[in-house]
């Protein structure tokens, strides 16, 4: 579906296209609160309740970006409220988490692991579970174990998912390297 066309059905509350950007962008959000409060039941707690707020505004925004860059300052804004409200966590740097340059780099990191995982979408179910199994930091040997296939199917399975993901993240360089880095630990 147009991205467009997504937040204009979204404003006009339509629960499956809010669904739809929800499934989208949730990973990612819980990643990012979680790159502040180290604590993953709190992330989620965050990113929910910025999803609910969002819906609630849902009128306000004019396109994905703006959503998105929205979503995004408010977990980053609910994240620093938790972490100020926690007098007892020693140990947080407020002032390097409060920054704009820590904030840029996450963002950046977490869109180019969105960029990723919508491209494993196009991937058949074999490759797609074999490149993510992959990713979680399985060898092939063990990705061959987990699903009873043998190690040359892993590595063909491998290489034809690498040649539609190099394809499809052809203009996203840095999101080609890392899937590189982090799927190559054999």
């Amino acid at each position: 579906m147009d991205t467009d066309q997504l937040i204009l059905d979204i404003k006009r509350g339509e629960v499956n296209s809010f669904k739809q950007f929800f499934e989208n962008f949730y990973p990612s959000l819980c990643l990012f609160a979680n790159k502040y409060t180290r604590n993953p039941d709190i992330s989620l707690d965050i990113v929910q309740e910025a999803f609910v707020y969002f819906w609630n505004k849902k009128k306000d925004f004019s396109s994905i970006r703006s959503a998105k860059s929205y979503l995004f300052k408010y977990v980053k804004n609910r994240s620093l409220n938790y972490l100020r409200d926690q007098e007892k966590q020693k140990g947080f740097n407020y002032e390097q988490l409060d920054s704009g340059i820590f904030f840029r780099d996450n963002m950046i990191e977490e869109e180019t692991y969105q960029a990723i995982y919508d491209a494993i979408k196009y991937l058949p179910p074999q490759g797609r579970k074999v490149i993510e199994l992959s990713l979680d930091g399985l060898k092939n040997q063990e990705i061959a174990f987990e699903l009873d296939i043998s190690l040359n199917t892993v590595k063909t399975i491998k290489l034809r998912a690498f040649k539609v993901l190099r394809e499809k993240l052809k203009n996203n360089v840095f999101a080609l390297f890392l899937l590189f880095i982090k799927t190559n630990a054999e």
